[in-house]
């Protein structure tokens, strides 16, 4: 916007300097020419002068005084003057920009000066035909430079339109012929005049009457390119009373010549007697009031050519500064208004990314966190108020930024209108669900038949899992469960009560470190996302699911719940780990994979991390990294032998007395994430399946202790049919941990459902 407008006036304004700048150079050079000029019309005069002297001297017989005196002082004016001209035509022909033929005129004259130069000197020879022959030599190179100097007086004002100095050119020009022919007739009648006997001869005659008529040719010119000004000046200095005689003389030797009468024979006094002195000075006062007009045509020229230099240097300085302001003001507007558009555009595109990378994601995160969308959704105007296009972008997209904070507002209540209903609903099945439960536990407890009891416990499962499906509605709706454990709960109890609320509960062999504790806040939601993630090993594996859980190096426990299943791809797997990451906002696709939302969501709560990784040899495995502000080693011994504090170590099997150590790599202990950890040893294998401890392989002899576990627990379902085993123990560990009551009793490392 401002460098287009600068460019082109610029450009424009270069012409116009460009042209000016021609004109100022074609004035100077016609000044120069003007200058010059003067010099060569004062070469020509004294040219003229030479000729004519010369050939009189050369004659035989000539009775003029002081002739010799005459024709050198002549002479030296001719090489003063011929020097001038010369050196002013070196510096011209050295300059660029004039016009070929005034080069090629002065080139002419410098060479007839020149010759003229190596002829002179013969003109005072003893021998009178060395003189004759000088003479004509003169004559001749004279004439020649006579001739370049004319033309190109006539030529000086070439390269300029003024009218005045192209008139004053012409009748200038015209004026040194009319001198010219003037000069050649005094010579030739000179020349006839001092022969003998004073005669014509007819070359001289022919010579004589050509001149004639050339003067009146090149006086009609000057007549018809002067002012009436220079009219009347040319004619009161070459009509007065010295240029009389001239004509009358000159008209009485044609007369003679005419009638073959000698130039002398008559002398009286309508005829006077024609003598060589009489005649040079009569032509010579004519011939000298022509230079006068030539001099003051001269001076004119030089005059005009002076005001003509002057007025192209002020044009051109006044073209530059005018040239120089506009473009300054072009570039000022052009800047001013650029500005005026420039600057709201930055605003408006500064404003509305900060609205599109910043203000409207945060106001939407913050919405979609909100549980009723009772944040405040008034939006922050783009700082642009003007009243052009660009402001009413601006406000269209206020209006389009509003329309989102209000969609996103309007979505946030239905959200929380859902959650809502998700809440009620819970609370609905909830109650329902205890109900059930309870009377489910009184007929267990009245309950002889194995067969029977064997029932009603898959009945318990089934109606612990609606139960759980009601809580995952609490999840959905983002209310905690208010449930909670006042206490500190033992690991093993907390894996336990989930493996209470799978349906497949006999599939699933435990191997818990003893001594490590869950802070009771926590203990119902690690219950919840255990049984989550349990259940989910068991619905895609018909193998047993091992599930271990132990203390870390570098603190916190690590529970790995590994399945042999089919497993799933890497891109659904890296899908899923970054959903346990980043819990979604509730819809349709939460609701088919509700487990991993819960999951997510609930490991949120408590700062634990959940990682998916595949198993060896196949299958999945599920690591929960449970951070030290939810699990804790005990204070007071809880088994024998003591394990060293913060050591890791669990028993590996019951009464065995011998401890493995769960190794923590550097990547958890520094960023807590479990892809590291499960990318820096075999998965699902290096942590709880070593062969540090005596016993050889874990994974075996937790296999070992699932299957003797697998065939006390069939035991004990059939010793179920007195009624005053361990079953009541069980039933209010079971209902302690559904329910959440600090009361319920707290049972050993040796008890199992």
């Amino acid at each position: 916007m401002v460098v287009v407008p600068a460019v082109i006036a610029a450009i424009l304004g270069g012409i116009t300097i460009d042209r000016d700048a021609s004109d100022w150079s074609a004035t100077g050079r016609v000044q120069n020419l003007a200058q010059l000029d003067t010099s060569v019309v004062r070469l020509a005069q004294a040219l003229e002068n030479e000729r004519d002297l010369s050939l009189g001297y050369a004659a035989n017989h000539v009775a003029i005084p002081d002739l010799a005196a005459k024709l050198k002082l002549a002479q030296q004016a001719s090489a003063t003057a011929g020097q001038a001209v010369q050196a002013g035509a070196a510096r011209i022909g050295t300059s660029g920009g004039y016009q070929a033929t005034i080069v090629q005129d002065l080139a002419t004259l410098s060479q007839a000066l020149t010759n003229l130069q190596r002829v002179r000197p013969a003109m005072s020879a003893p021998s009178s035909k060395q003189i004759q022959s000088a003479s004509a030599s003169v004559s001749t190179y004279a004439g020649q430079a006579i001739q370049a100097a004319d033309t190109f007086s006539a030529s000086v004002g070439n390269g300029t339109s003024d009218a005045d100095l192209n008139g004053n050119q012409n009748a200038l020009g015209a004026l040194l012929r009319v001198s010219n022919q003037m000069s050649v007739q005094r010579g030739v009648l000179l020349v006839a005049l001092g022969s003998t006997p004073p005669a014509l001869s007819p070359a001289n005659l022919a010579a004589l009457l050509q001149a004639q008529q050339q003067q009146a040719a090149d006086q009609a010119e000057f007549d018809a390119s002067a002012s009436q000004a220079e009219l009347a000046n040319f004619s009161s200095v070459t009509g007065g009373s010295a240029s009389g005689p001239a004509r009358t003389e000159e008209a009485l030797a044609l007369t003679n010549a005419f009638s073959n009468v000698p130039l002398t024979s008559l002398n009286n006094v309508s005829n006077p007697k024609l003598t060589a002195p009489g005649w040079y000075d009569a032509m010579s006062a004519t011939i000298n009031g022509t230079h006068q007009v030539q001099d003051q045509l001269v001076g004119v020229l030089v005059t005009q050519a002076s005001a003509l230099r002057s007025q192209a240097t002020s044009g051109l300085l006044v073209t530059s500064v005018l040239t120089v302001v506009l473009l300054a003001l072009v570039v000022l507007i052009t800047t001013v208004v650029a500005r005026s558009l420039i600057l709201p555009l930055r605003q408006l595109r500064s404003d509305a990314l900060e609205v599109a990378t910043r203000r409207l994601p945060e106001t939407v995160a913050r919405l979609s966190e909100s549980e009723d969308g009772a944040e405040n959704a008034e939006i922050e105007p783009i700082g642009v108020s003007s009243a052009d296009e660009i402001g009413e972008v601006a406000r269209a997209f206020d209006q389009v930024h509003r329309e989102a904070v209000r969609l996103a507002t309007h979505e946030a209540r239905l959200r929380g209108n859902l959650s809502a209903m998700f809440v009620n609903l819970s609370r609905r099945s909830q109650m329902l669900a205890e109900r059930q439960l309870g009377i489910i536990d009184s007929l267990e407890q009245s309950e002889q038949d194995p067969d029977r009891l064997s029932g009603l416990f898959r009945l318990d499962h089934l109606a612990t899992r609606m139960r759980r499906n009601s809580e995952n509605l609490l999840v959905l709706g983002g209310h905690e469960d208010p449930r909670k454990w006042s206490q500190p709960v033992p690991l093993l109890d907390v894996v336990r009560a989930a493996v209470s609320e799978i349906e497949q509960y006999e599939r699933i062999a435990v191997n818990a470190q003893p001594g490590v504790v869950i802070a009771g806040r926590a203990a119902s939601d690690v219950v919840h996302l255990a049984a989550e993630l349990i259940e989910n090993a068991t619905a895609f594996s018909s193998a047993q699911v091992l599930v271990t859980a132990g203390m870390l190096n570098s603190g916190g426990a690590l529970v790995e719940i590994t399945d042999e299943g089919l497993g799933i791809a890497d891109q659904d797997l890296a899908r899923a780990n970054w959903l346990l990451d980043h819990p979604p906002v509730i819809d349709v696709g939460v609701s088919r994979r509700m487990g991993l939302f819960v999951v997510g969501r609930l490991a949120a709560r408590h700062g634990i991390r959940v990682r998916l990784v595949h198993a060896q040899p196949r299958g999945l495995s599920a690591l929960v990294w449970l951070p030290e502000s939810v699990a804790q080693l005990e204070a007071a011994p809880v088994s024998s032998p003591q394990p060293r504090a913060g050591s890791g170590a669990y028993p590996v099997s019951p009464g065995s007395g011998a401890f493995t150590t769960i190794p923590a790599p550097s990547s958890l202990a520094a960023s807590g994430d479990l892809a590291h950890v499960a990318a820096g040893r075999p998965v699902g294998s290096g942590w709880f399946r070593g062969s540090d401890g005596p016993n050889g392989n874990l994974l075996h002899s937790s296999r070992d202790r699932a299957d003797s576990q697998h065939a006390e627990r069939q035991a004990r379902i059939a010793r179920r049919r007195s009624p005053g085993e361990v079953r009541s123990r069980l039933s209010e560990f079971q209902h302690g941990a559904r329910r959440g009551r600090s009361d319920a009793p707290q049972p050993s490392g040796a008890d199992e459902k």
